[in-house]
């Protein structure tokens, strides 16, 4: 049994986490109580999330991926197994937020936007004609 790490990341925004989630395929579910995380033979792990990735969804995983709001901190923190981080799964999840976050502060500030990816590598250009 893969034991589940708590990850620090500054994902602040439920929107944007859902929105990044979304970016990367996935149909994350989301919860008005917390409820438990599933392990790779489907058994009730006792960690706990209000907006839970089904292992099902995501590539080579065990086990469900978690996000659970800290009230203290103010913002997610990413639930995901030993097993399911070593595959990348919680680099493509950062990765992914900071992507969309970035594009919607430009949006907002009316730029112009062109990503391109290339060899696991994002590349975003921004102009603004001011």
């Amino acid at each position: 049994m893969s034991a589940y790490k708590t990850i620090k990341c500054s994902f602040k925004d439920k929107k944007t986490l859902l929105e990044s989630l979304k970016n990367l395929g996935y149909k994350p579910v989301e919860y008005e109580e917390k409820h438990n995380l599933r392990g790779y033979q489907n058994d009730t792990r006792e960690e706990k999330a209000e907006i839970i990735v089904p292992k099902e969804q995501i590539l080579r995983a065990s086990n469900d991926l978690g996000f659970s709001y800290d009230e203290k901190e103010k913002e997610f923190i990413m639930l995901c197994s030993d097993f399911d981080n070593h595959q990348g799964v919680s680099d493509k999840v950062r990765q992914s937020y900071a992507v969309t976050a970035i594009k919607n502060a430009l949006k907002k500030n009316k730029f112009s936007i062109n990503t391109e990816e290339k060899n696991k590598t994002i590349t975003i250009s921004a102009s603004k004609i001011i």
